[in-house]
């Protein structure tokens, strides 16, 4: 099972490491077998904001981009991402950040390029060229509360847990069973989310009839309706 760090620490307040947590949940018999950091090689690379967005005058399918990295920075980036927004937060890599790049897979170092006449100062990165997916088709856009000039790293950093958990432990096959866990080993607070939600709308015996046959057999069953569920993808916290 794979478990991110940050979210662990949601529900439980440890100070201490990822490693060290990892070296407790080992020695308590919950193997973490590898664990993956997500933005150790992020060094360079910040919460930018576009503020405009131009057509190239050389090329028909790139931009011309102003990222604005606060306190007065703003960098013109040339970008051939289609989801390029006027407003949208965005991932800059400024000259000299090593990344991963999308065609050959090879780690590179940004350097200063003019591309189509266009010196572009800096690059919007893709879930690829920050090593998150295998996504190329546009830049990463992050969410409208992104604190603008941040380290990418301080803001999407995380370090991912592989876990061995053993056929006895089924109560560590969740993010709270396994907050709970470290909280035992630990001594740390443990903060449980509020699991309750209001009843609404009509009666349910509108909906729904429960029959019960044999009380002996069963006692008791209770049931609840849950609508207007929207299915999409996953946040980027998730």
């Amino acid at each position: 099972m794979k478990v991110s760090f940050a979210w662990l620490k949601k529900y439980v307040e440890t100070t201490l490491t990822a490693a060290e947590v990892a070296e407790r949940l080992t020695m308590a018999g919950i193997e973490v077998k590898s664990s993956t950091v997500i933005g150790g090689n992020w060094e360079g690379i910040f919460v930018g904001q576009m503020k405009d967005v131009k057509q190239h005058p050389n090329a028909d399918r790139l931009h011309l981009v102003d990222v604005d990295l606060g306190g007065g920075r703003i960098e013109t980036v040339v970008c051939g991402a289609p989801n390029c927004t006027v407003g949208a937060k965005v991932a800059y890599a400024s000259l000299g950040t090593k990344f991963t790049d999308a065609h050959t897979g090879k780690t590179e170092t940004l350097k200063p390029a003019k591309i189509r006449g266009v010196v572009s100062s800096g690059m919007c990165c893709s879930e690829k060229e920050l090593g998150i997916s295998g996504s190329h088709e546009g830049i990463l856009i992050l969410p409208g509360d992104a604190p603008l000039g941040t380290p990418l790293a301080e803001y999407l950093g995380d370090v991912i847990f592989n876990l061995e958990v053993t056929p006895n432990r089924p109560d560590c096959l969740s993010i709270i069973g396994l907050a709970r866990e470290v909280a035992a080993l630990t001594g740390a607070k443990l903060s449980l989310p509020d699991s309750s939600y209001p009843d609404t709308g009509k009666p349910l015996s509108q909906d729904i009839t429960v029959e019960i046959i044999d009380s002996d057999l069963c006692p008791r069953y209770t049931c609840s309706l849950v609508t207007d569920i929207k299915i999409g993808e996953s946040p980027e916290w998730m």
